[in-house]
């Protein structure tokens, strides 16, 4: 049975930068190579962003990244930005609030299913050719994907950091 790893993360966390953030997860990537042997990264990741920190680390730790998030198409696009920021667009309020506290509406929870089942596609597809892949991916997305992993057979360990 093949064995999917997953660490679930807030994404801001790990951008490539040289902080304590950016060796804990680094310890963490190692850790879960050697103990579990973890043959490739698989990271729900955005195009639009700076390279993260596991991708820039998979090379020294002998093993590929492969970026298994979804294209930026408007099926995949949720968070609407902090309900006190002028850009908010969400539905749940009815408008930006500058009083508000900084908080992010969740969802819309059809992206976020449409998000989720691309993903598992993507990891089920990579996984073809490894035994036990690590996936990185946001916190929100940890049990659901999980209990989809589950259902296509695979076996999973679930860690969050």
């Amino acid at each position: 049975m093949k064995t999917v790893v997953m660490l679930g993360t807030a994404h801001l966390l790990y951008q490539v930068r040289e902080d304590d953030r950016t060796a804990e997860l680094q310890k963490c990537l190692d850790c879960l190579k050697r103990k579990l042997g973890t043959q490739v990264v698989m990271e729900e990741w955005s195009e639009k962003k700076k390279d993260s920190v596991a991708k820039a680390f998979a090379p020294k730790l002998g093993i590929p990244w492969v970026n298994v998030g979804t294209p930026d198409e408007p099926q995949y696009w949720t968070c609407t930005g902090n309900v006190n920021y002028p850009g908010y667009n969400g539905a749940a309020l009815p408008e930006y609030d500058p009083y508000a506290p900084g908080m992010i509406e969740y969802g819309p929870f059809e992206n976020q299913e449409n998000r989720e089942c691309r993903m598992v596609e993507n990891v089920r597809a990579e996984m073809e050719k490894y035994e036990t892949g690590l996936f990185i991916l946001g916190t929100a997305h940890l049990h659901s994907l999980i209990t989809k992993l589950r259902r296509l057979g695979f076996k999973v360990v679930a860690f969050s950091w």
